[in-house]
């Protein structure tokens, strides 16, 4: 064994292991309570469930990090050694595996950069859902064909994310519909409106715009109808864009209110 191996090796106490290895499992045991916890605390409050889920998602990083970091100094016979060869574990980890040190560090932005949150619906490149988890490596997404999608946290800090509701329950929703330009738009406004406003799912505590533009689509003018109102929680995203549309399109047979035809 060369001088400089003995000196690290030296600089152990292994008569501590246990110790670290009790620390870990108490940590581990600790999430699962934390995380059995917050599923009894969104069914008690849901009213409170997106900062329930934020608050036990820093909670349980803030956990790992400081039990991992306990369980290593711990092992070290001193204060001194411990910085010392931490520093040089931590140099050669990050240069040997820096795409897994890149992750980490951006987990550590992501979580308090506060970009995005646990329960945020996100639109990152083509991926489109809600943030599950937000963990000490990876973001996970469910998508809204109910997949489950894991992305490097380093991916965020090169890409643009989008929040569509910014921590909050409620989210704003749009919905767009076509009629003709001599079509009567104070009924069709009048129409969506109502379509809207009868909507289970609609959030009437924020207000609901309704605004026109004519657009040539295709090889026809028509009039767009953009539809924007909040709905209760993000999950309500696609039902309400389904009800409005629908009752949309009956209301607009009932009345006579044509749609737009040909190369469309």
């Amino acid at each position: 064994m060369s001088n400089d191996a003995y000196q690290v090796f030296s600089a152990f106490d292994f008569s501590r292991l246990t110790l670290s290895v009790i620390v870990l499992v108490i940590a581990a045991f600790a999430a699962q309570f934390f995380k059995a916890l917050s599923n009894r605390l969104t069914k008690a409050f849901p009213d409170y469930r997106l900062r329930i889920e934020q608050s036990m998602t820093v909670i349980n990083f803030i956990l790992i990090i400081g039990s991992i970091a306990l369980a290593v100094f711990l092992l070290f016979r001193s204060r001194e050694a411990a910085l010392a060869i931490a520093g040089s574990i931590g140099l050669a980890f990050a240069i040997g595996a820096k795409d897994i040190a890149a992750s980490l560090l951006s987990g550590l932005i992501v979580m308090f950069d506060r970009s995005f949150r646990v329960g945020d619906r996100v639109k990152f490149g083509d991926i489109y859902g809600d943030v599950l988890s937000i963990g000490v490596r990876s973001t996970r997404i469910r998508t809204l064909d109910d997949s489950i999608v894991t992305v490097p946290n380093s991916e965020f800090m090169n890409s643009p994310v989008t929040s569509a509701n910014a921590g909050a329950l409620d989210m704003q929703v749009e919905v767009f519909l076509y009629v003709r330009p001599d079509t009567d738009l104070a009924l069709v406004e009048k129409l969506v409106r109502e379509a809207a406003v009868s909507s289970r799912c609609v959030y009437l505590e924020k207000p609901i715009q309704i605004l026109f533009k004519d657009e040539i689509v295709g090889n026809m003018m028509v009039t767009k109808i953009t539809l924007k109102a909040y709905v209760l929680e993000v999950i309500y995203e696609k039902r309400f864009e389904s009800e409005v549309t629908e009752r949309c399109h009956r209301a607009f047979s009932e009345y006579n209110i044509s749609h737009p035809q040909g190369n469309f």
